[in-house]
């Protein structure tokens, strides 16, 4: 027999298998599917926030507290405020891409949080739970005990008035606002470098302060520098206001004087010189928040008084933040010296030790051991700022770029972006990490998206359009684009994002020309984010050689032995031990292990293979903990696993090549329950499909890969994902069905076409 308590605890928990369809205004819900639609589209949400979104609607308008989502969401386990933060965010996002405004996450300070329907009456709705999780309303059983409903009613009445009486109302949504700060402006005799990390600083405390969000985009700096004005600025940036700065100091006194321009009308509607004595310049960024917000009318959020630290010390603390800007190489070691002096003589101070954890993890090591101890130095830091100050926006990004749990890296970089949504580094990091965990993570094109809205001309944001295209999602890759060529105003940017629509459609020689234009007064950012990866990768997929000079991140194995790895061309024994890529040194580098993996099978050398393999792995066990070891168990099996059973049956080992099935399996269904619409998970799906002879499936997968741009868009340094096209054994008999030939072949033609206008260029 189970208590009433129990029984209760289990009709709560959320099972979306069994959850009926539901509608929170204009957005449907569709629990079992973990979809919701909206009037500007549809999102599919990760498990656990739409078991957060199912309980908060269940009634629309009740207010749930943490524990409340505790109880029914993690089925009462201990969860961190980073768990629930993240979640919360993902839904507010999730749900502003398919509504707008027209469904909102509120939080009551110190209570939690309930929906809100535009248009609805701010009032709870009464209902309970079915037994399959459907809100269903109890008419009946009101109207058999009217007396006791009705005294009911008064108490309950009673009680919310007294409650409005004793606490303050909570207040409305705050009306998003985007800010864009244009560079300030150094007065004669102030340190540039200092100038710098003072506008970092002061871009920081007004998103913090006004609850808004502010960018100090490299788009409006490129734009600053072009003469366009403020107000230009403001619009092509899709800005409401901008911000302007001229700061200057003198034995007696420093100046900072700040302007408000309206982006649609070009009116200077506020200004007003802080000024503060030279030894109190710590003081600035915090009073120009509150003036900034208090112009704009927006509530103040808390309290950002500065943390105790000597003027001299915070002098030096944003010259380090100014170093750390500009990633070179000799600023970055001279910023990690100058902040570990600071926090040293001030260890209170969370944002120094935000800032230095932040130089550890920016530390130009290159070799391994040096990179791991860096990093590690980097978290410890990190966590000692978070313990202190749990706000800490750069300890919260640290914390989420480097982490190995996916749970938690997740949660810091979700946060840190919902406190600063400004913040384009914060959106590449948590791009980079949803990415890295796409199976936990959501979904990185949220990210991409952002930057591309944040800074068009920022050129680590112009692989949005190549994650959208990854995505399916060809239109919205070429929205992308015309965003970047709406800010443009150098050739070089014009040229990129027309190279880049080029190879959305298979142009490659048209791509290729405007490239070679684009380089001629590109600058190195662009070079290196808009031309080199996409074009290795096209070489990778054309079978030409790779260009000199394009640098290209390595692990363990040489420029010359992954160029012919890309090529298809395994390299011999001699080369390979050479290398120490043979016997338990193989598996050191995953991204040579990648390419060659199916070439051991094509070259017939799979005595190699499996004696190498021998060496590292003593057994199964063994090879999955190498595997979750990783962090990435969910790409590295499909990518070792798939060939081992090939390996292993043609070795007779059919037990153990049976074990890499099993795995692989196990991975395979986490990649269908995330229903991603992602090319790589459809090439791991399809690679599947070849193993197990699913020529149906293998047919489905091979007709989708158009709608990818597949094979042009894709600009990983990954060569696997052509294999099709390509000897790869494991395809052989996929390649000779009729339906996928009908798909293959007109693309080998025009890859043949594409190759022969290229190589008439000279290029």
């Amino acid at each position: 027999m189970h208590s009433d308590d129990s029984l209760n605890a289990q009709a709560r928990r959320i099972d979306l298998a069994h959850h009926s369809d539901f509608a929170v205004g204009v957005v449907k819900v569709r629990p079992s599917l973990r979809k919701i639609l909206g009037p500007h589209g549809e999102v599919m949400l990760e498990p656990k926030v739409m078991q957060v979104f199912v309980a908060l609607a269940d009634p629309i308008g009740n207010i749930m507290s943490r524990d409340d989502l505790i109880d029914r969401c993690w089925d009462g386990r201990i969860v961190g405020d980073t768990s629930i933060n993240r979640v919360i965010s993902l839904l507010r996002t999730s749900l502003k891409t398919v509504a707008d405004t027209a469904v909102v996450v509120e939080n009551i300070p110190k209570v939690g949080y309930r929906l809100l329907v535009e248009g609805q009456v701010d009032e709870p709705v009464v209902a309970a739970p079915s037994a399959s999780g459907a809100m269903i309303a109890e008419p009946n059983a009101l109207r058999t005990r009217p007396k006791l409903v009705g005294a009911l009613v008064i108490a309950l009445a009673l009680l919310v008035g007294a409650i409005v009486w004793l606490q303050p109302m909570s207040e409305p949504p705050v009306e998003d606002v985007r800010l864009v700060m244009l560079p300030l402006e150094a007065g004669e005799g102030v340190d540039p470098i200092f100038s710098s990390g003072l506008e970092a600083e002061l871009r920081a405390a007004i998103a913090r302060v006004g609850a808004m969000e502010v960018t100090t985009s490299e788009s409006a700096q490129i734009l600053d520098e072009q003469g366009i004005s403020p107000a230009e600025i403001g619009r092509r940036l899709g800005a409401r206001y901008v911000w302007t700065g001229r700061f200057d100091t003198d034995v007696e006194r420093s100046a900072l004087r700040i302007a408000l321009i309206d982006a649609d009308t070009g009116d200077e509607f506020f200004s007003r010189t802080i000024q503060s004595a030279p030894d109190e310049a710590e003081h600035l960024p915090f009073r120009t928040a509150r003036a900034v917000t208090t112009a704009l009318g927006r509530p103040s959020r808390g309290e950002d008084a500065p943390d105790e630290i000597s003027a001299g010390d915070y002098r030096l603390y944003l010259v380090a933040v100014g170093l750390l800007k500009s990633r070179g190489n000799d600023q970055r070691l001279a910023a990690l010296e100058i902040l570990q002096q600071v926090t040293a003589r001030n260890p209170g101070f969370a944002d120094g030790l935000g800032a230095l954890s932040k130089a550890y993890f920016l530390y130009p090591a290159f070799e391994p051991e040096a990179r791991e101890q860096y990093t590690t130095k980097a978290r410890e830091t990190a966590q000692r700022a978070i313990e202190m100050a749990p706000d800490t926006v750069e300890a919260m990004k640290v914390l989420g770029i480097s982490g190995t749990d996916p749970e938690e890296a997740l949660s810091h970089l979700s946060r840190a972006v919902e406190l600063d949504p400004g913040d384009s580094e914060g959106w590449f990091w948590l791009g980079i990490t949803q990415r890295k965990f796409i199976l936990q993570g959501g979904h990185p094109l949220t990210s991409a998206r952002k930057m591309i809205e944040i800074d068009p001309l920022w050129p680590a944001s112009w692989i949005g359009s190549d994650m959208a295209a990854q995505f399916g999602q060809l239109e919205t890759a070429r929205e992308m684009e015309g965003d970047v060529l709406a800010a443009a105003v150098a050739p070089s940017q014009r040229l990129y994002a027309e190279a880049r629509i080029a190879r959305l459609e298979g142009d490659l020689s048209r791509y290729v020309q405007l490239i070679q234009t684009a380089a001629r007064t590109a600058t190195e950012a662009e070079r290196r984010w808009g031309a080199d990866l996409q074009d290795r990768s096209m070489r990778i997929l054309l079978g030409m050689t790779q260009l000199d000079g394009i640098a290209v991140p390595r692990q363990k194995a040489p420029a010359r032995v992954m160029d012919q790895i890309d090529l298809a061309r395994l390299p011999s024994r001699a080369v390979l031990r050479q290398y120490d890529l043979t016997g338990s040194g193989l598996w050191d580098d995953l991204n040579y292990v990648r390419g060659a993996m199916p070439l051991y099978l094509q070259y017939d050398r799979t005595e190699e293979l499996i004696a190498d393999y021998d060496t590292r792995f003593p057994d199964h066990a063994a090879y999955l903990a190498f595997a979750e070891a990783s962090g990435q168990p969910e790409h590295v099996i499909p990518d070792i696993s798939t060939y081992m059973v090939l390996a292993l049956r043609n070795a007779g080992r059919q037990e153990e090549a049976e074990q890499h099935l099993e795995s692989l399996e196990r991975v395979i269904v986490r990649w269908r329950e995330a229903d991603l619409g992602w090319i790589d998970q459809q090439i791991i799906l399809l690679e599947y499909a070849a193993l197990i002879g699913d020529d149906e499936e293998a047919v489905r997968i091979v007709q989708s890969l158009p709608d990818f741009a597949w094979p042009y868009s894709v600009v990983k340094i990954d060569p696997t994902q052509f294999n099709i096209l390509k000897d790869d054994p494991l395809f052989d008999k996929v390649r000779g069905l009729p339906a996928v030939r009908a798909v293959l072949d007109p693309i080998r033609a025009r890859l043949k076409k594409e190759k022969a206008e290229i190589e008439a260029l000279g290029v």
